[in-house]
């Protein structure tokens, strides 16, 4: 899923709507758009003032070591989501492990979010400590990880698994241009 649409689908917008469904079954993806809509706000801070058009903290720079956005990364999204896991392993029904995988998100998801949370907290409290007034956290997710992968993809039009050849043509081509 492309960036730009994630963002637009797992909204705080999107969460209202669906709430004012008046159908208690998709309460859970409500709150989950919401979750990841506060998630995508905390890891994309990037203006001094966004915070006070927009009236929303969690797009605020980071400028202490006790930001409350350091607790609801760790204490609150991240139980979450390891809360959500127990209760897809833990659901009381005779399921099959394929049905308990596509009822929480893949492995390397949850996984891949718990790094970049962990990581996330720990290189703007090392900035901070060290002397930064403030950090604008939307270049430190994997903005050029995703740039450089999407196009060793072209390059590679559609071979899934480029020979490692492949991959260093490719990635000479990419430094050409």
């Amino acid at each position: 899923m492309k960036v730009k649409l994630a963002t637009q689908v797992l909204s705080r917008s999107v969460a209202i709507a669906l709430e004012e469904a008046d159908n208690y079954e998709v309460l859970g993806t409500a709150e989950f758009c919401r979750m990841m809509n506060s998630f995508f706000d905390c890891t994309n801070v990037r203006s001094r003032t966004e915070h006070i058009h927009k009236k929303n903290e969690f797009i605020k720079p980071y400028t202490s070591l006790n930001d409350e956005r350091f607790e609801w990364l760790l204490n609150v999204f991240l139980v979450y989501l390891e809360n959500w896991r127990k209760s897809t392993l833990e659901r009381e029904g005779n399921y099959s492990s394929d049905a308990r995988g596509k009822m929480f998100l893949s492995q390397q998801t949850y996984e891949g979010l718990k790094i970049s949370v962990y990581s996330h907290v720990e290189a703007i409290k090392f900035l901070l400590e060290n002397g930064f007034e403030y950090v604008l956290s939307e270049r430190f997710m994997q903005d050029v990880l995703e740039d450089y992968f999407g196009h060793q993809r072209a390059k590679g039009h559609r071979s899934d698994n480029p020979s490692a050849y492949e991959f260093g043509y490719n990635d000479l081509t990419i430094g050409i241009q």
